[in-house]
């Protein structure tokens, strides 16, 4: 090895467990490709800077490429990269800001002047037309770390991973793309399949995440809301019918209408202002409420994010000091924030999806969950950000506001087509709740709120 080069070596304070060794043992043995499919919390990081560690152990010779969804996730890698010896090139934003440096490492790297190198780029960047030029130029030897690994699924990221690099690691809790069986198929073929899974539920029982609570709470919407979600129903099973109607054939419009119209429904789902009430009813019951995340919708309401009413209500009403945590925040501010939040300075954060994926808040403890999609990835992340483990944090509890269209005792109205499709609306959402409550603290008293729904829509089995 050449003296003049730092290699990467394991931190003093770090000792790997036996199931990220295992892991890594798991992608060597396929030929040093493969996807870690690994719970949110358990360590996907430091896992994957072992393998790096390990390899470049083997080879004397290694660049390395991890590509991260955000850019706050860049800082966080480079940090734990830091820890572990490296020395790595950070490439998001302005290209004028790490081009000529970038530039400059590949070719020390290529004239073997230095035999390690290590990039830490945003998925944005890597697509970029000059970062792909220079990728192109490392001469050998390369491995490519893919963070949150299902990001990369669309048409543009795969036709941007590198066909030269020959170690290939990907980490993800939720590598199963929402509604993208193609490029969940073509994802898993680059990096090898799927080679280790270490799910929720194991992490759980073996102490590495934190046991918790589910509370599902159930909500109608109110009149208003009820005849509008009437309406957007109807007009949503003409179109189904349409399209369904072999003898018409169903225009690409029909199909934007269509989509439009569920997402509308959607929106309305995720704005009912029961939801609003029963958490404030909720709150003010709280005593020395700390450590909580409250996950709302982007909708607005009379010209105010509901991000905002919420954060306005909590320190105006109830005297608790919320901040807002989304996109519209520097970053600078929102490491404040989560610092701030982690010393209790702040008792609430308010959030819409900043927190969903790669943001380390170990100290939150209560999270209420006022509006969800039905893609699993959204609701798996949010709950892994709940549980991880932290000093005096004995279990977390987990609220999650679940919205039945109608009472129940109106669904005899129901046309067999309406009661389809309101039946399939509850069936995304119990996906959801069963997920959830399987292997809380609680699970029985969790599903047993549910049971007269299953009961009136037939989804028992559920």
């Amino acid at each position: 090895m050449d003296s003049t080069t730092q290699f990467p070596s394991l931190p003093t304070w770090f000792m790997p467990r036996d199931y990220q060794l295992e892991a890594i043992s798991k992608w060597r043995a396929n030929n040093y490709h493969g996807l870690l499919e690994m719970a949110t919390g358990t360590g996907k990081t430091l896992t994957a800077l072992t393998a790096i560690t390990k390899r470049v152990e083997e080879t004397g010779r290694l660049a390395v490429i991890i590509l991260c969804p955000y850019q706050h996730l860049v800082d966080q890698w480079a940090k734990d990269a830091r820890a572990f010896g490296m020395d790595p090139i950070l490439c998001y934003g302005s290209k004028s800001q790490w081009s000529t440096t970038l530039s400059g490492k590949i070719t020390q790297y290529n004239f073997k002047i230095k035999n390690f190198m290590c990039v830490i780029t945003t998925n944005s960047t890597f697509k970029n037309d000059h970062f792909q030029a220079q990728l192109s130029r490392i001469s050998d030897a390369g491995m490519l770390v893919a963070d949150e690994a299902h990001n990369l699924g669309t048409k543009q990221s795969l036709q941007s991973l590198p066909t030269q690099f020959k170690n290939r690691l990907a980490l993800s809790a939720t590598p199963i793309r929402h509604h993208d069986e193609i490029g969940t198929e073509q994802l898993l073929n680059y990096f090898g399949g799927s080679i280790y899974q270490f799910t929720l539920e194991e992490a759980i029982q073996k102490g590495f995440l934190t046991k918790y609570y589910y509370y599902p709470h159930l909500v109608s919407l109110t009149e208003e809301e009820l005849e509008i979600y009437h309406e957007l129903t109807n007009k949503i099973s003409k179109l189904i019918n349409l399209s369904e109607d072999k003898s018409i054939e169903s225009s690409g419009s029909d199909t934007g209408m269509l989509e439009m119209l569920l997402i509308k429904r959607a929106r309305l789902i995720n704005a009912a202002q029961e939801k609003d009430i029963l958490l404030k009813q909720q709150l003010s019951t709280q005593d020395n409420l700390t450590h909580t995340i409250v996950y709302c919708g982007d909708h607005s309401k009379e010209d105010q994010r509901h991000v905002d009413h919420i954060a306005q209500f909590l320190n105006d009403d109830l005297r608790i000091v919320a901040k807002t945590f989304t996109s519209t925040e520097t970053k600078e501010l929102r490491q404040e924030l989560l610092k701030d939040f982690s010393e209790n300075t702040i008792q609430a954060l308010v959030a819409i999806r900043c927190l969903d994926e790669g943001v380390d808040v170990p100290s939150a403890e209560t999270a209420y969950i006022l509006a969800s999609t039905t893609n699993p990835k959204e609701f798996i992340q949010r709950r892994g950000r709940i549980l991880r483990k932290h000093p005096g944090k004995e279990y977390a509890y987990i609220h999650d506001y679940i919205v039945i269209p109608r009472p129940l005792s109106e669904i005899d109205l129901l046309t067999d087509k309406e009661f389809n499709i309101e039946r399939r609306l509850l069936m995304n959402e119990l996906k959801r709740v069963n997920e959830f409550a399987s292997i809380s603290e609680n699970h029985y008293q969790a599903l047993r709120i549910l049971n007269p729904i299953k009961e009136a829509f037939n989804l028992v089995d559920l």
